[in-house]
């Protein structure tokens, strides 16, 4: 009996013998056809393939349309795509999602999808084949891939019938999420004002609801309409109503309608939202008209609603001193300045230590760093945390070498005691800037190798710990960054 490798062998030998070449050249047209015609039936991918081979050789065919083969390939490239793409989030769908390699691979596909359709060489034929395959598994709603495949429409449809076939299959289900997009296309894409009109009327619930139908109105260069809207909006809006303060006070405030600006104002206050972004602007409009008086009113009454630790500057107790520094007359801020500083010591910390360094006022910011550690009043993002003092330090520490190495000493010995990995590569942060201020500000790094080994051997029974110092050890310069 024969081998397999023996066997394997004769096979190549028959194929071989066969000459494949010269029986293909032989074949009449109709055989030719009926072979090809075979292998598409076999095998779908051969399509592709020769597709390919007539985009090489269109410049040579001359009743060949390197257009209409390039839409057909990419037609068939998408159709590729898609199937890959549709395994995974059919799975996802009936599980609620899955793994993240997976999903990344499933958007990789969608991405090739966008790409082919920003090209635009697909026929709204296709495209809308393609929004029916979609919806199918986007009306599930259970892949997590959802605004992907949102995205992907938006960025498919070019033409009129593809944008209003969209609005069909977003309309199959109704939501108010997805009338909100089909109002977007109505309005950006087919401009279709009445369409939009009826459905946005119907859908007036929120403050942005409002500001969107105000949007539109002052597209249409009708500032009365939009005036009247986000009037409405203020009173039967829920919800954000920013964007129609804001819109109403700049209204008011170019027609010099002192009053019905000042009846916004105190609308924000009354309703508790933007009360500050509101008086700043009351502020500024009685500066540009030079009232002094009211403008000082509404300026120490924005400062009732600066906001706390943890947002951004322009809206915090700093920014606003210094605003009221520069705007009031010397006699009005020589009586207001204390209270105005007292008020922030209790409001945010690290603000009073700004203005105390804008002040000259350094040992008090250091007596600060050394003492107790404070929380962080009950506002803004980090509420239940601690100040982070540290911009202070790096400020101080060319100054004042001694204490902020006393500062530094306390932050990495805090996150060693009860610690864990991340607490240690903090402390390890904070000891290579004690390590700095030793040796390159104060030049005494014997006194710093003695103190270093003194606190190893005090965790000599924290590997963790030490493993994690054994990267700073190493390390020929220090994270001048982060000092």
């Amino acid at each position: 009996m024969p081998s397999h490798k023996q066997s394997k062998k004769d096979k190549e030998t028959q194929i071989q013998d066969f000459p494949l070449d010269e029986k293909l050249q032989a074949l009449s047209n109709k055989d030719m056809y009926d072979l090809v015609q075979t292998l598409l039936n076999k095998n779908p991918d051969v399509r592709k393939s020769i597709l390919e081979w007539f985009m090489d050789k269109s410049k040579d065919m001359k009743n060949i349309s390197k257009k209409l083969v390039s839409q057909a390939l990419n037609e068939e490239r998408l159709w590729e795509y898609w199937c890959d793409a549709k395994s995974i989030i059919s799975q996802f769908n009936e599980y609620g999602g899955g793994p993240e390699d997976e999903e990344e691979e499933c958007c990789s596909y969608l991405d090739h999808i966008e790409e082919l359709a920003e090209k635009g060489d697909i026929s709204t034929e296709v495209k809308c084949e393609f929004l029916d395959e979609l919806f199918e598994e986007y009306n599930v709603g259970n892949s997590g891939l959802e605004d992907k495949m949102m995205e992907l429409c938006f960025i498919l449809c070019k033409t009129k019938e593809e944008w209003q076939y969209f609005v069909k299959k977003l309309g199959e289900v109704p939501t108010k999420w997805r009338n909100e997009r089909i109002m977007v296309i109505q309005k950006e894409y087919l401009q279709d004002d009445d369409a939009y009109l009826k459905l946005r009327k119907d859908e007036l619930h929120y403050g942005m609801d409002y500001w969107d139908l105000a949007e539109f109105y002052i597209g249409k260069s009708d500032h009365k309409k939009a005036v009247e809207v986000a009037e409405e909006g203020l009173l039967k809006g829920d919800g954000r109503l920013t964007e129609l303060l804001i819109f109403l006070s700049d209204h008011y405030a170019k027609s010099r309608d002192t009053a019905n600006l000042e009846r916004i104002v105190q609308f924000a206050i009354k309703k508790k939202s933007d009360e500050k972004e509101m008086l700043d602007r009351l502020f500024e409009y009685y500066k540009a008209q030079s009232e002094y008086e009211h403008a000082k009113k509404a300026l120490l009454l924005a400062f009732e609603y600066v906001k706390g630790p943890g947002y951004i500057p322009e809206v915090r107790s700093h920014v606003h001193y210094n605003k009221m520094k520069k705007f009031l007359t010397k006699a009005d801020w020589r009586e207001i300045e204390p209270k105005i500083v007292n008020k922030v010591r209790e409001k945010d910390m690290e603000d009073y230590m700004r203005i105390c360094l804008d002040k000259n006022m350094k040992k008090e910011v250091v007596d600060i760093l050394l003492g107790p550690q404070k929380k962080r009043p009950d506002s803004g993002f980090f509420s239940d945390r601690e100040y982070d003092f540290d911009e202070f330090a790096i400020r101080l520490k060319e100054e004042f070498p001694e204490d902020i190495i006393k500062y530094y000493w306390q932050k990495a010995y805090g996150n060693i005691q009860n610690g864990n990995r991340n607490t240690y590569f903090i402390a390890a942060r904070y000891l290579d800037r004690v390590k700095h201020i030793y040796i390159d500000i104060l030049n005494e790094e014997s006194k710093w190798e003695q103190r270093f080994s003194d606190l190893k051997t005090e965790f000599k029974k924290r590997p963790a710990f030490l493993e994690e110092l054994k990267d700073y050890e190493r390390k020929e310069h220090f994270d001048f960054d982060d000092q």
